[in-house]
């Protein structure tokens, strides 16, 4: 046991852990923690082995052979997933972690420095988002149809959950069999339930998303698959991943719906949710109009409620567009900008926004370390966010390492086919780095950039840099004008010098154009 992590601490964190409604697992779940526990603060944490574990806690006999019946190595991938979803919620601040590492059953007990000190949160924190509840699957009753009927939802509310601005509750473990989905989990705006089918030479799952108030299906899907040649948690974990992105993430089925929907709908403590579907819309085409409206609407959400870490990183990020509009100078973005971007991750140090808005600022500050540190917590915050893991990419690609950044825009592309078109001119920066600029001009010209000052600076540069003189200053004459000068602009980039420098070599004798 660690020197830093006291005994009565781990108990304590234990008790919580079990008690917990976001704890999702079985009675036998929790006597397996328990066990694990226990043997390990009692020294005995050697005697922690498959075999022994079957005997002590699952009841199996002398006879138990590992081979036949993984009942052992089953009951710890579900124990892990449910610590895993445990502190992806409500215990993201607890003081004391309590971890089974893959490939043994030892639990690892570890200060949980970066939330010691958890900040103040609002009591309606979360109050107003979407409700999304998740019941128990139905189905076939053989072993094998069970054993997916029982870890799917499993795997898809540890997917949800990592989407912080949907709250996912619920029922699976519910034995309410002859009562409705609303009945089971209440107060839910989407309720998601399925089918595990067996037809023995193969499995069928469907997965369906359904609005609460009428009983709509707004998406469903289906997948066929043969249980005996395939990794069963690793499908289960993929699909899962799949459904989750789109369900919860941008530009997906929930978004989508509730900008129709729930917005008109009168909820204490939305506002920080709206202005987030307006970044997202925002982001789409970046016009001033939409980036006004979305700076609007996180200007009221602080005032509705100033501990919204989400809102005030929505605002901080406002100022960074309106320098990447060309509506401002970057040392106004930083007087107006940076407090919110400091408060939001002092707020909520788990947010994915905040996280990114922080990174922003550091390195808008010309902070590098602070930003790559940040940028990474921000991505790891919920890799599955294509988003914002698509404008990390940028990001990262533009101020230090072009490969990552366009791989991580790679992912994100793969994660959601329906992000924007502009993601793609990362990509081409690939092209620029290995010198080809004809390649990266016939790129850039099959995509349609958003109304963003960098964005065509960048796009006018390749085509100067490949000598396509006209479609330069065709690219050029969509920047913003009467602002500052092309050079003034250019000094505020927080970009790579590399990538500076080609900026400038790119528009040589077109920087009469004035913005």
């Amino acid at each position: 046991m660690p020197e830093n992590v006291e005994k009565a601490d781990i108990l304590k964190q234990l008790e919580r852990i079990v008690a917990s409604k976001d704890f999702e697992g079985s009675a036998r779940t929790k006597l397996f923690l328990e066990h694990l526990v226990h043997r390990e603060l009692e020294g005995r944490g050697d005697e922690l082995r498959g075999t022994a574990l079957a005997m002590d806690v699952f009841g199996r006999g002398a006879d138990f052979d590992p081979n036949v019946d993984p009942i052992v190595r089953i009951e710890a991938v579900k124990l892990r997933k449910a610590l895993n979803y445990f502190y992806l919620t409500s215990g993201a601040n607890d003081p004391v972690c309590i971890a089974i590492p893959k490939g043994q059953y030892r639990p690892q007990f570890e200060v949980n420095f970066a939330k010691e000190k958890p900040q103040k949160q609002s009591l309606a924190h979360g109050v107003g988002w979407p409700v999304l509840g998740i019941c128990a699957f139905s189905g076939s009753d053989t072993i094998r149809a069970q054993f997916f009927r029982e870890g799917f939802p499993e795997e898809l509310g540890l997917e949800l959950a990592r989407f912080a601005h949907i709250r996912v509750f619920t029922g699976y473990d519910d034995a309410h069999s002859n009562e409705t989905s609303a009945q089971v989990i209440p107060h839910c705006d989407y309720i998601l339930d399925g089918t595990v089918r067996d037809a023995q030479s193969s499995l069928r799952l469907i997965v369906q998303l359904k609005r609460a108030s009428d009983g709509s299906i707004l998406w469903s899907d289906r997948r066929d698959f043969d249980p005996y040649n395939t990794d069963s948690f690793d499908f289960q974990e993929q699909v899962a991943k799949k459904c989750a992105v789109k369900i919860a993430d941008a530009y997906g089925v929930v978004a989508t719906d509730a900008a129709v929907h729930f917005t008109s709908r009168a909820t204490s403590g939305k506002g920080a949710y709206l202005a987030l579907l307006a970044f997202q819309a925002h982001l789409r085409t970046s016009r001033l109009g939409s980036l006004q409206q979305m700076m609007n609407l996180a200007r009221t959400a602080i005032q509705d409620n100033d501990t919204s870490g989400l809102a005030h990183a929505l605002l901080a990020l406002g100022y960074v567009e309106q320098v990447a509009l060309g509506q401002k100078r970057l040392s106004d973005a930083m007087r107006h900008g940076q407090i919110h971007a400091e408060k939001a991750v002092n707020l909520d140090p788990q947010c994915q926004e905040a996280l990114f808005a922080a990174a922003i600022y550091a390195l808008l500050a010309r902070d590098i370390q602070s930003f790559n540190r940040l940028i990474e917590a921000a991505i790891q915050a919920n890799p599955n966010s294509s988003l914002l893991v698509a404008l990390a990419g940028a990001w990262i690609a533009l101020v230090s390492d072009t490969k990552l950044g366009a791989e991580l825009v790679r992912q994100a592309l793969e994660i959601n086919p329906l992000l924007p078109i502009w993601t793609n001119l990362t990509l081409c920066l690939e092209d620029v780095q290995e010198g080809d600029y004809a390649k990266a001009s016939e790129k850039v010209r099959r995509i349609d950039a958003r109304e963003h000052a960098s964005d065509w600076l960048l796009i006018a540069a390749i085509h100067g840099m490949a000598g396509e003189v006209k479609l330069a200053k065709n690219a050029l004459s969509d920047f913003p004008t009467n602002r500052f000068s092309l050079d003034e602009y250019l000094d505020d980039l927080p970009y790579a010098s590399g990538v500076v420098e080609m900026l400038r070599k790119g528009t040589e004798g077109l920087r009469s154009v004035e913005m």
